[in-house]
């Protein structure tokens, strides 16, 4: 069969027409015969049709042969949905667990058209057209759907839409694979949702591509843009999806934001709303939920939304629960031989055992990975090459010679301390580059699996509306797992502020995943010291959590000296001793007159990138039979002069004026 159409109520009576095609233009394809088509449905025969091949092209309608029309009503029960009022759907709408925002909302759009309708009514000018696309964010399973069908029959009671169906459509109902088969398609999807709502879920996909001059995505954009500007109307057309990608398809084209003009955003459900919407599913399936299996389902219920991402199914994952606590109490109960005497509340009640089996299996074993000496070797010499830090090399070196003992001894390792760290220190101490190594190490020591270093600060966790933080921080934390997540300025998250809340949101994400996922992957959240007190403090759980803090002092003069060395000797340069004299004496000023905003290295790095500039400039500048090798070598105290260098909190600039 080449098309499949939805038909209901509302299309009944309706001519529909299938083409199929047998054979070719080739001869031979066809023996001259007599032949029966049959039409089957469902294994059921609906109707024969016999017809005839020979040399003539006879025009006609051929007959039906037993037509079996009564056994397809058997087949297909006729449920003829009951008309309700306008002020039932609303009541249905009212009924709906959670959504209390969406539901204000509605009602308030609701009345503002009527209200539009008023003013057309009594003759009113006014510039505002009634509208009714609209878009709709949110994740898998909050309802958007039940939403959407909902306001369709509402829109119809209003007189706004004539019939008030759902016609569901995405991105593969709408695009065509070759050129010239994305218009028919999409003008074919809006005639049938004419009357009602043309639901394109997951619209953000006929955006995905932008460079791509083969992805026809762009072309339904522009029709359906068409239709919403200057079509015959009495149609709704609704986009869904996810918050961010439904953002980035509404500015994908400058008309989408003009011609969508409602936007409903449908959070995720609270814990006590997914335990109702368990509770209303087990009631649909006539299902009795005992006293201790309803605690776990509960439980099971809070955990989910803890460690929801923008995965989570919300009802789906509400209603999932209930089916598979049937489905077992199904297989527990048909293995007694005494089934069939069983009460109907013995039939029908799932206990603790059916739903605790629901997680059951899925907790990954834990794997005892071996040290891996040669990694270890190159992290520890990769620590042990940096400039300074020794109290932070000997903490390493401790813990290093602790996991060996307690491996020897076959203790736990991980309950015998945390991964999780508090660096703190000024700029350019080596906090980041101190993380870095410290995954390779957690890594070869076994005590995380891959090692790796995921960077983010405030702005990777944290998002711009209610509800969409816990899954960004999720998403971060999800893309740690078996690494590190290193959290650069993290009392940005307790700062105060307008977005406060959504810090507090994050950090209580950071505190659930540091406990639930203890051992799978390393929390560093670094920052200035002051700072990182006061975000131990914005929550009694994150002191207990972070059970080690490494402070990274500022570098002394001569440290910093040593530093600079280092990095000219990586350019294969070195100081004349007037030269020498001069950087010292000068850092030792920027040491004696730093404060908190002090770069450190970060400073260092700035002189030493300037100087190495002026000494390559100066000998660009002589000819090349004049250049000797010690001199290409060497940086002079000329090579200094006039170079400009951070100084203090405000970065303020200071000529070095040497002259």
């Amino acid at each position: 069969m080449d098309s499949l159409y939805f038909i209901d109520k509302k299309t009944k009576g309706q001519i529909y027409t299938y083409n199929r095609g047998w054979g070719s233009n080739e001869p031979g394809s066809w023996k001259d015969d007599k032949y029966v088509a049959e039409l089957v449905f469902m294994d059921t025969l609906i109707a024969s049709i016999p017809f005839e091949m020979g040399e003539a092209d006879i025009e006609g309608e051929a007959e039906l042969k037993n037509t079996l029309h009564s056994s397809l009503l058997e087949t297909v029960p006729q449920v003829e949905e009951e008309e309700k009022t306008l002020e039932e759907l609303q009541a249905e709408l009212e009924s709906l667990i959670g959504l209390e925002k969406i539901k204000t909302q509605i009602k308030e759009h609701v009345a503002y058209i009527e209200f539009l309708k008023l003013r057309k009514e009594k003759g009113l000018k006014d510039q505002e057209k009634i509208t009714l696309h609209s878009v709709f964010t949110g994740n898998p399973g909050t309802g958007k759907t039940t939403v959407v069908k909902l306001l369709g029959k509402i829109y119809n009671k209003m007189g706004l839409l004539s019939k008030g169906h759902l016609h569901e459509v995405d991105r593969a109902d709408l695009v065509g694979e070759f050129i010239g088969q994305t218009a028919p398609k999409v003008k074919a999807a809006i005639e049938k949702a004419r009357g009602g709502v043309l639901f394109i879920d997951e619209a953000y996909a006929l955006a995905r591509s932008k460079e791509d001059s083969k992805d026809y995505g762009r072309e339904v954009v522009e029709i359906l843009l068409k239709e919403m500007s200057d079509g015959p109307g009495d149609i709704a057309i609704m986009a869904a999806g996810y918050p961010k990608e439904m953002e980035d398809f509404i500015n994908s084209n400058p008309g989408l934001k003009s011609r969508f003009k409602y936007y409903f955003h449908f959070d995720d459900y609270s814990p006590d709303e997914l335990i109702a919407i368990a509770q209303y599913a087990a009631d649909k399936r006539s299902v009795i939920v005992s006293d201790d299996a309803k605690e776990y389902i509960n439980k099971l219920m809070v955990d989910a939304y803890r460690d929801r991402d923008k995965s989570f199914g919300n009802a789906r994952f509400a209603y999932a629960v209930i089916d598979e606590g049937k489905m077992n109490m199904g297989l527990r109960l048909i293995k007694d031989p005494n089934v069939n005497e069983m009460s109907d509340e013995e039939l029908s009640t799932i206990q603790l055992e059916d739903v605790q089996k629901i997680n059951a299996g899925k907790q990954k074993k834990k794997i005892s990975i071996p040290i891996d000496e040669d990694l270890l070797k190159i992290a520890s010499a990769e620590l042990n090459s940096l400039i300074g830090m020794n109290h932070i090399k000997e903490e390493v070196n401790d813990m290093i010679k602790l996991v060996r003992y307690y491996r020897e001894t076959g203790k736990d390792v991980l309950n015998k301390f945390s991964l999780h760290t508090i660096f703190t220190g000024n700029p350019g101490t080596g906090k980041t580059t101190v993380a870095r190594i410290m995954g390779k190490i957690y890594k070869a020591l076994g005590l995380l699996e891959r090692g790796h270093v995921v960077e983010t600060g405030r702005e990777g966790l944290i998002a711009g509306y209610v509800g969409q933080t816990a899954i960004k921080t999720k998403g971060k934390i999800s893309e740690a797992m078996g690494g590190v997540l290193f959290i650069d300025e993290a009392y940005a998250l307790s700062d105060g502020g307008s977005n406060n809340d959504f810090g507090r949101e994050a950090i209580e994400v950071i505190l659930k995943n540091m406990e639930d996922k203890r051992g799978k992957f390393a929390i560093i959240a670094a920052g200035y010291p002051d700072n990182m007190d006061k975000f131990l403090l914005a929550n009694p759980g994150l002191k207990s959590r972070f059970d080690r803090v490494w402070h990274f002092y500022d570098y002394s003069a001569d440290t910093l000296m040593s530093i600079a060395k280092f990095m000219f000797r990586k350019e294969n340069l070195f100081l004349e001793a007037k030269a020498e004299q001069f950087l010292l004496s000068y850092l030792k000023k920027l040491y004696t007159q730093r404060d908190k905003f002090f770069g450190n290295a970060r400073s260092v790095r700035k002189v030493v990138e300037q100087a190495v500039k002026k000494q390559n400039l100066r000998m660009a500048s002589i000819a090349p039979e004049d250049r000797t090798e010690e001199a290409m070598k060497t940086l002079t105290l000329n090579d200094f002069m006039e170079i400009d260098v951070e100084r203090g909190a405000k970065e303020e600039k200071k000529r070095m004026g040497f002259r």
